[in-house]
């Protein structure tokens, strides 16, 4: 027999035919595929198990296949519903019975969210579906100082009254919101009106950068642009009160834009004015910013809406597994302060970082 190709080993390990699975090892390895993200790990239980030298290719054909079975926007809400709690709300605007919003978080949001409550960020993004739905993500900040998603939410416009469905939802989802003290946001007046008539005990902090930009866009002079932020971010009322004299003298224009626009509220945007307020040092939304642009990568403005739906769940299932394993990691490890052991059980429940903070502020105390 003549071939066009040296016939070793190789070749007929690479042939198709020798690389093709039975119906009942794809069963088998069905629930890898849809938990796994890595193509190397079902390659190498492939490889151990059977003996069989699969490719890149071939993991993608299969993932490909296992989920064709959930593809229409009603095989994908059920199995989401299986997975968490989801919530609609049709309107007869633009058409008659059409959706305009959704909400959805995972059992394990849940249970994220009732043990990091207090500090909450809320932000939207766009361009993440072909259907112009608008992508929001409240978000709470772990022991670790890592901003996590708690609940996600589409809505086609972002009034106060879609940002108040959202924050009801939020809290018919999780049962109890009350112990969350604090909301990050950035300047968009409708999640202010909707976090202050759904949640009247939570403060609103406004993201420092967002008021810098805001300020920043009524002058071009370089030197009053630097007071503008040195009056948001400054710790004392008296160098508050000073800096705002100096850019009184400086610009009158911008001078009275803050006192029409701002200087009634400065309490929501001004370090100086919340002391007594929880942030976990939250001074921006850059986490809600930095998780929306981890999760874009994974979206296509070409995508239907319920498929982006299903890829925002497989990256928040992605991310959660990844940082649960990091955080058990590091749960794992041991550490040793030079401290009274009065002081043990607090500072177990800190970082490390955190944790050297307190006891060196607590030695310059002593020494003092």
């Amino acid at each position: 027999m003549v071939h066009n190709h040296p016939c070793s080993r190789v070749y007929m390990q690479n042939d198709p035919w020798y690389r093709r699975l039975t119906v009942e090892e794809k069963e088998n390895i069905e629930p890898l595929l849809q938990q796994s993200h890595s193509s190397d790990e079902i390659i190498m239980h492939v490889k151990e198990k059977y003996n069989k030298d699969i490719t890149r290719i071939d993991v993608k054909n299969m993932k490909a296949a296992v989920n064709k079975g959930i593809s229409s926007r009603r095989d994908i809400f059920e199995f989401l519903k299986s997975r968490g709690k989801l919530m609609e709300y049709y309107s007869d605007e633009p058409i008659r019975n059409s959706l305009t919003r959704i909400c959805f978080a995972t059992y394990e949001q849940m249970e994220l969210y009732k043990q990091f409550p207090e500090v909450v960020g809320i932000d939207s993004t766009y361009n993440t579906n072909k259907g112009k739905y608008s992508l929001f993500q409240l978000l709470v900040t772990d022991n670790f100082g890592r901003g996590r998603p708690v609940l996600f939410a589409w809505t086609r416009k972002e009034f106060k009254r879609d940002v108040v469905w959202i924050l009801d939802c939020f809290r018919q989802i999780m049962e109890d919101t009350s112990k969350t003290e604090s909301f990050i946001m950035d300047c968009a007046q409708a999640e202010i009106a909707a976090v202050k008539l759904t949640h009247r005990q939570a403060h609103i902090v406004l993201c420092s950068f967002h008021v810098c930009r805001a300020f920043c866009r009524k002058t071009r002079n370089p030197i009053v642009k630097n007071y503008l932020c040195r009056l948001v971010q400054c710790k004392r009322r008296s160098e508050f009160n000073f800096y705002f004299r100096v850019i009184s003298r400086l610009d009158a224009n911008v001078s009275q834009y803050l006192q029409r626009r701002w200087m009634h509220r400065r309490e929501l945007w001004a370090a100086c004015f919340r002391d007594n307020v929880l942030t976990f040092g939250n001074d921006t939304n850059n986490r809600v910013e930095s998780s929306h642009k981890q999760m874009k990568r994974f979206l296509q403005r070409s995508d239907s809406l319920h498929k982006s739906m299903l890829k925002v769940y497989k990256w928040h299932k992605r991310s959660f597994s990844i940082i649960q394993q990091e955080a058990n990691i590091a749960q794992s490890r041991c550490f040793t302060y030079p401290c009274s052991q009065s002081l043990i059980p607090i500072i177990r429940l800190l970082t490390p970082y955190a944790a050297r903070k307190v006891i060196r502020e607590y030695q310059l105390r002593r020494w003092a």
